[in-house]
């Protein structure tokens, strides 16, 4: 079997394996509805829109997003340490 042919058979192996790891780690926002209630940091806010991350210590690929809109309440939650050490201050938001 030839250099090519021995590449092109493991490129078809190991891409729907990069592929999967990759679809497997995204999770979609979520959009919360009355009454749900969620903790972790604040990623953005304005007057209209929360934006909140519940899983601050993951990685970029591996974090949920919660979006809460107008009207929604807020109260300061314990920090938290991931750990590599890095703290940070955590809300429980909740939709309104």
């Amino acid at each position: 079997m030839n250099y090519m042919a021995t590449m092109a058979i493991l490129a078809s192996l190991t891409a729907p394996l990069v592929r999967g790891e990759y679809f497997q780690a995204y999770k979609p926002p979520i959009e919360a509805k009355a009454g749900y209630v969620a903790t972790g940091t604040v990623m953005r806010q304005d007057t209209q829109t929360l934006i909140l991350n519940t899983t601050p210590c993951s990685g970029d690929q591996a974090k949920q997003i919660v979006i809460f809109h107008s009207p929604f309440g807020t109260n300061n939650s314990e920090s938290i340490t991931c750990p590599g050490g890095k703290t940070f201050q955590q809300v429980t938001v909740n939709q309104e």
